[in-house]
């Protein structure tokens, strides 16, 4: 496991936030690519599809955001020693796994992503950003969503698809591949800190990227149970109810924030915290990572952000639920709690490089305001997921779009037959993926774990003998 020191967390951040400051041009040039590769899917994936891509084809021929860029360079794809392939791969303006299924289900284009040609490359910022429908693959047709990540399974997204339906699970099916594990953690604002007793807090000090005293771990835990209370029965709204150290002369309210139902992130807390019981009405539902992010930083909860409160389980419409009878909270001392995946965090080591148990984390931008807490009575780290004892985790699944019949929307099929350079092309993007895991401060390789899931949600059990590692010294 990588542990993440003061200078190299500065330059974790500045990769993660510029997009991979450590990566070099594209060894090998080519001005006509012959393969497209479009992704959309899962957010929480972004920053490793982009450090993936970077360390195949070098640094973007164009940037429009933090995550939407654009790559291109030859590759080697019949392993001959000739870079004979011109690949062309774009990240989009990914919303979630379960809108990424759906838009390689049906062939959809109705997102952004970066015009490699747009003027002010490579640096073109949003002025670069154009609907995929608008740029055409190497036979003239117009781009879509031909590559996808998933937090979890395609069938768990199902539900909540069009009509309830996977219009080709074949696809889906025939083309899953398991790249890394993926753990979850509870967030909770920053002024949470303030109300913790000294105990109950422990600074990052030199580890911390941003000051010294500005990470914190908090002894703060949520359970399936309270998670299910706070989150589902929007009748658990008291902060004081998930520490004894937090300040007990003040009420503070829990303000819920939950990703919308089309995110995997969601849907795979649907099945591990809640245990498939029905989210209330008194949450706030978001799309996208980011958003999140964005609503605990401001403790938006329903109380002032009414226009995202309350989500029909059905049609995906927000705006229609209201503050929980329960919940007599104010703007004044709502504290928000959400859920986030783990790329926005790093890895802070407490001095002991040599031991990966005692690592905890932090957020990635120091700018932002919200501090991971423990689940089910564990901190978030590498080993932990491991070993079996942090259990907030899905398997990342990827995708790719194999069918070679003219089918959805009148999109000219296939773009990855099962053979041939195109398939050969996003599968060697594929094993990137994993390749890169091993080095990722949060995310875990298939290969290092010493546990498993049946299905996600489900009970772990070892996938093989105990092993010495996780031995806590």
């Amino acid at each position: 496991m990588r542990k993440l020191l003061a200078a190299a967390a500065a330059t974790l951040v500045a990769g993660a936030a510029g997009g991979g400051a450590w990566a070099a041009p594209c060894a090998h040039t080519c001005t006509t690519p012959q393969v497209n590769i479009v992704y959309f899917g899962a957010t929480a994936p972004n920053q490793a599809v982009n450090i993936a891509m970077t360390n195949l084809y070098g640094d973007p021929v164009n940037t429009c955001s933090s995550v939407i860029k654009v790559y291109q360079c030859a590759q080697d794809l019949d392993n001959n020693g000739t870079f004979e392939t011109c690949v062309r791969a774009f990240v989009g303006d990914n919303k979630g796994s379960c809108e990424g299924v759906g838009a390689m289900d049906n062939k959809q284009s109705n997102f952004n992503i970066c015009d490699p040609n747009a003027a002010g490359a490579p640096n073109s910022g949003s002025a670069g950003l154009k609907s995929a429908s608008l740029l055409n693959d190497e036979d003239g047709h117009p781009l879509y969503a031909n590559y996808s990540g998933a937090d979890v399974s395609y069938t768990l997204c199902e539900p909540v698809e069009t009509n309830g339906t996977i219009l080709r699970p074949d696809v889906f099916a025939n083309t899953e591949t398991q790249v890394f594990v993926n753990p979850f953690v509870a967030i909770a604002n920053r002024n949470i800190e303030g109300a913790l007793n000294a105990r109950a807090k422990t600074a990052g000090g030199a580890a911390c990227p941003y000051a010294s005293n500005d990470c914190y771990k908090l002894d703060l835990n949520l359970t399936a149970q309270k998670g299910q209370s706070i989150f589902g029965s929007n009748n658990l709204c008291d902060w004081r109810t998930l520490s004894k150290d937090i300040d007990p002369s003040t009420f503070r309210n829990i303000g819920t924030v939950l990703r919308n139902r089309l995110s995997g992130t969601r849907r795979l807390f649907n099945v591990q915290v809640l245990a498939n019981q029905a989210v209330g009405l008194g949450n706030v539902y978001i799309a996208g990572s980011g958003g999140l992010v964005t609503e605990v930083n401001g403790n938006l909860w329903c109380g002032n952000d009414s226009a995202n409160c309350g989500e029909n389980q059905s049609t995906g419409q927000v705006g229609i639920g209201s503050v929980s009878a329960a919940c007599t909270g104010t703007n004044a001392n709502t504290t928000d709690l959400g859920i986030l995946g783990v790329d926005r965090l790093i890895t802070i080591d407490p001095g002991t490089p040599a031991d990966p148990h005692d690592d905890w984390s932090a957020r990635n931008n120091g700018t932002d305001s919200y501090d991971p807490i423990k689940y089910e009575g564990t901190d978030f780290n590498k080993a932990n997921v491991r070993c079996g004892r942090y259990q907030w985790w899905s398997i990342e699944r990827n995708y790719y779009d194999n069918d070679s019949n003219v089918a959805i929307n009148g999109r000219q099929g296939y773009y990855f037959p099962d053979s041939g350079t195109k398939a050969t092309a996003v599968k060697a993007l594929i094993n990137q993926l994993t390749i890169d895991a091993a080095s990722d401060p949060t995310l875990v390789p298939l290969g290092d774990m010493y546990v498993t899931k049946a299905k996600d949600g489900a009970p772990l059990f070892p996938n093989k003998p105990y092993n010495s590692f996780c031995n806590e010294p």
